[in-house]
């Protein structure tokens, strides 16, 4: 079903949301399987928006006030907030500036792998993700021990500016973006996390109820997600609001008229990476500025940064020489990719009919790109076992090496330096662990594959939330088990995160 909840075109201008693209919102979300969308467009002194789908099944439709966890489109306020308070602290006796290293500011709260590089991560490379620490989104609080400079997107580092920016001025970073951006814009309908939304009369009925779709041998079901209540997730990612409030944020980007008038360093390319990505658009160059990733589409500089959650989804962009912007937040994880294709389309119709006889090619590699990832990972959930077992293992023995010791000889708690833990249990027959620390609360599932090996199957509420992944134990010469090394984390193409066992 598709709806049109609110309509804010300004006379004279023609709304984007015609049959063409209102059929390819519904392709898109028959797709990627996204229950329902909200949206809102700015261009130039105009904003519409609409709504499509469901909020909450089985009948509540969606709407454009409803609110959403905008999850890492958070990180663009995090950094519009320290460029703030850098300019505060200019005439100050203690005046702080981009390459101020962080570990000045919470000296007893800060640390990385060596000494050097948490005595020089400053806080640009904290924000322009130039910290060599990886996202770890299944355990946020891991740190690798062989971290060099280089470009990995991370939340960590978002979370310890956020600290730093309330050490020095002692206001919480809720407060501060709601003082100095949020009244300022008459952004009204955003909260710093959900249990501030939810205490919110006005608010609470209208937060978006989230849902993972989990394909099985019928087809596949739907799963209500929890609404995310992390707190330590705050300025990576604890933003809850609708599109009309966000196209607020948009227009000031593309204005700086107000709160970010003299701050045009927030868009400046600070970091250049790379790899392929499944929104990575046909560019001459991919980059990360603070708190915004930056391309170059058909030579328009455009600004963008999604955000996903279990159960949640959000793509929200800019392309400042057009005075264009656009919000999506969706009540699916895959609404951050499926959007893709819907503001390709908006930006296409806005620049014309294109001259290069490639980008037709580059675009469909691009869309295909994302689907074939997609597919893979749908696949990998529905997998048996013994699937899983071909696909991570190159070979193994027929029959399998057994396990050096009983099951239970594993249980127990393994901890990283950098205060991770994981605890491992046995019952039933079965190695597993009820939760992990972090953002994260989730289930997994150990299941042997040969020697001290195992396949690793991991789910978060009611999603099975990551493919399967490589899991080994570590036994010493006495034949007790000492450490476990877990393949979780893509950017450390194949090495292990390892994990000391606090006791034998």
């Amino acid at each position: 079903m598709t709806i049109r909840s609110l309509n804010m075109t300004a006379t004279g201008e023609q709304s984007p949301f015609n049959a063409e693209f209102d059929q390819l919102v519904t392709d898109t979300l028959g797709t990627w399987k996204i229950p329902g969308l909200s949206i809102a467009i700015v261009h130039g002194a105009h904003t519409h928006s609409k709504a499509y789908g469901l909020a909450e099944f089985p009948n509540k439709n969606m709407t454009t006030d409803a609110l959403f966890p905008a999850a890492s489109t958070t990180k663009a306020f995090t950094s519009a907030a320290t460029s703030m308070v850098i300019k505060d602290s200019k005439y100050t006796e203690s005046p702080i500036d981009w390459d101020t290293p962080i570990s000045s500011l919470i000296p007893d709260d800060f640390a990385l792998a060596d000494d050097y590089l948490t005595a020089h991560t400053t806080l640009e490379d904290a924000l322009s993700h130039r910290t060599g620490q990886p996202g770890h989104n299944w355990m946020l609080s891991y740190t690798p021990e062989d971290a060099t400079p280089q470009d990995l997107y991370t939340n960590n580092m978002f979370i310890a500016v956020t600290h730093a920016l309330h050490e020095i001025t002692g206001i919480p970073l809720g407060r501060i973006l709601k003082q100095r951006i949020w009244e300022p814009l008459n952004m009204n309908e955003t909260f710093f996390g959900v249990p501030e939304a939810q205490s919110n009369p006005s608010a609470a009925g209208r937060i978006a109820e989230g849902y993972t779709w989990s394909p099985d041998s019928e087809g596949g079901f739907y799963s209500k997600e929890s609404q995310p209540s992390w707190r330590a997730n705050t300025g990576a990612g604890a933003i809850v609001s609708s599109v009309l409030d966000y196209s607020k944020w948009i227009r000031e980007q593309i204005e700086k008229s107000g709160p970010l008038k003299d701050h045009d360093s927030l868009i400046k390319p600070r970091t250049f990476h790379f790899e392929e990505g499944d929104l990575n658009l046909p560019s001459p160059y991919h980059a990360y500025a603070l708190g915004w990733f930056v391309d170059n589409y058909r030579g328009q500089n455009l600004y963008h940064h999604t955000g996903s959650w279990p159960g949640y989804g959000s793509f929200v962009g800019f392309i400042p020489d057009k005075q264009f912007g656009f919000v999506m937040m969706g009540n699916s994880a895959t609404a951050r990719n499926g959007t893709l294709k819907l503001v390709i389309h908006l930006i296409d119709k806005l620049l014309g009919p294109s001259t290069d006889p490639l980008l037709n090619e580059r675009m469909t590699a691009c869309f295909k790109r994302q689907m074939e990832e997609r597919e893979q990972m749908m696949e990998d959930l529905q997998r048996s076992t013994e699937d899983v077992k071909k696909r991570l293992f190159l070979r193994l023995p027929d029959p399998p090496i057994p396990h050096s010791l009983d099951l239970e000889k594993y249980a127990g708690t393994y901890k990283h330096p950098a205060n991770a833990s994981v605890t491992i249990k046995f019952e039933d027959g079965k190695l597993f662990t009820e939760k992990t620390q972090g953002a994260l609360p989730s289930v997994l599932d150990l299941t042997h594959a040969s020697g001290n090996f195992f396949v690793g199957r991991t789910k978060t509420f009611n999603l099975a939330l990551m493919v399967p992944f490589i899991v080994e134990f570590w036994i010493d010469s006495t034949g007790s088990v000492r450490k476990v090394g877990m393949d979780v984390e893509p950017s450390l193409k194949g090495e292990m995160i390892w994990f000391e066992r606090c006791e034998v």
